[in-house]
């Protein structure tokens, strides 16, 4: 078996900075070096389960097929959104949305009765400072069409996150729910997909988080529960839909026809984490 390489170098320069390419790299010697060694250091073998380079591989192929529009619209169909995608369509990783306004200002009230004492007093000082009380949502993967944003979460082996650290009840998959609502309201043309994307032993198995979540937010009902501070009016006008994708379905979809000498080597790594 010959050495991993970093696949699709030229495209990550176009999409992530110098130091997040470079940890790409390490990731890719470190792994070269545990193969060699045979040493199953946590450590140097990080590469084999990094959701971001697994998120890159698995969406990359996009921005170098003239057919994107097609192939996205093939995976909406996967979520039973059958809309055709108006262009100019755009392909980004890793963006950041900041949090809503009317959230911010919701949980400064809220904070006050956290449950735990130090963060409290902490959100308490934030608020006296006038500190956001959320950082910034990262999306893994994002597709902008003119009448769609989709929000890509991937998830290889982790689970949704359950809490921020000033609300112990906001989960990732609400909070990217709540950003991408605020992001669209900019633009009254378009609506709202958000989708998970998992290998599907995990959500047949029921064993993370975000199964039970993505099952109760096919009810906008339910979305209302976990986003509190929102009228469910503004939820239903900007959502349209929330779905889990199988993974393995996804990478074949966006691999299926694709000609790059980089497809043995992006074959070998789907297909060392059984997704091939």
């Amino acid at each position: 078996m010959g050495k991993i390489s970093l696949l699709f170098e030229d495209l990550a320069k176009k999409h992530f900075t110098k130091a997040r390419i470079q940890k790409y790299r390490n990731w890719v010697e470190n792994a070269n070096e545990a193969r060699d060694k045979g040493s199953l250091d946590e450590r140097l073998n990080q590469y084999d389960k990094a959701e971001e380079l697994l998120t890159f591989y698995a969406f990359a192929p996009l921005e170098l097929r003239e057919d994107r529009k097609e192939v996205i619209e093939e995976i909406l169909k996967l979520a039973k959104v059958y809309e055709s995608l108006e262009e100019p369509l755009s392909l980004s990783f890793e963006k950041q949305f900041q949090s809503p306004k009317g959230y911010l200002k919701w949980l400064t009230k809220e904070v006050v009765g956290h449950s735990v004492r130090y963060i409290r007093e902490e959100g308490k000082e934030h608020v006296r400072r006038g500190k956001m009380l959320e950082a910034n949502t990262h999306v893994d993967a994002v597709f902008e069409a003119k009448n769609l944003l989709i929000l890509v979460e991937v998830k290889f082996t982790s689970d949704i996150s359950s809490q921020t650290t000033f609300n112990s009840n906001r989960n990732q998959l609400a909070r990217t729910i709540d950003v991408g609502i605020s992001e669209v309201k900019r633009n009254m043309n378009k609506k709202l997909v958000v989708l998970l994307c998992s290998p599907s032993k995990f959500y047949h198995e029921k064993s993370r988080l975000y199964y039970y979540k993505i099952q109760e937010y096919s009810d906008f009902n339910r979305v209302k529960e976990d986003i509190v501070w929102r009228k469910l009016g503004d939820i239903e006008e900007h959502l349209l839909a929330v779905a889990w994708v199988p993974l393995e379905r996804v990478i074949e979809i966006v691999y299926q026809d694709f000609d790059s000498p980089e497809n043995k080597e992006a074959k070998r790594f789907f297909a060392e984490r059984t997704l091939g």
